[in-house]
């Protein structure tokens, strides 16, 4: 038995590559809407608190304190892409002025958008000073700490 041909018309088959047409033109906007949505600020960011990490160059070391410090607070709660500010106390336990030569964020997707003075930063001997850090949080959703690296001569 062979099998039924029908035969296919030039209307018919223009309206077949029409619909095709049609087809991939809303799947490609239908994509690049849904691509467009998840590119832009979509989460909630949970700083659970800072590490900051001191790199002492030179002979000396330690007159900032510890190499690691912890600053934690229960959850600061930011939406994506948001700024936040976080005042960090630096005591000079050395008998000269030091210097902090640069600060710099290590956490992927946060970025350092400002500090309360600008760099170098004196600090003078037995003293202390308070740097405010402003801290751009990523575009998307994060939970965890937030490093911090100071380098200090």
């Amino acid at each position: 038995m062979e099998p039924v041909r029908i035969p296919v018309t030039e209307e018919l088959h223009r309206n077949r590559k029409r619909v095709v047409i049609v087809a991939v033109v809303v799947s490609i906007i239908v994509i690049s809407v849904f691509l467009g949505l998840s590119l832009n600020t979509v989460g909630t960011v949970n700083v659970m608190g800072i590490q900051v990490h001191i790199n002492y160059t030179g002979n000396q070391q330690g007159y900032f304190g510890n190499v690691y410090q912890n600053f934690t607070w229960n959850v600061k709660t930011l939406n994506a892409g948001e700024e936040f500010h976080f005042s960090l106390p630096i005591s000079n336990y050395a008998n000269a002025t030091r210097t902090i030569d640069s600060i710099t964020v290590s956490t992927g997707g946060f970025t350092l958008t400002g500090s309360s003075g600008p760099l170098p930063i004196q600090i003078g001997a037995h003293s202390t000073q308070t740097i405010t850090l402003t801290i751009k949080s990523p575009n998307y959703g994060y939970v965890g700490p937030v490093e911090i690296n100071i380098l200090a001569s």
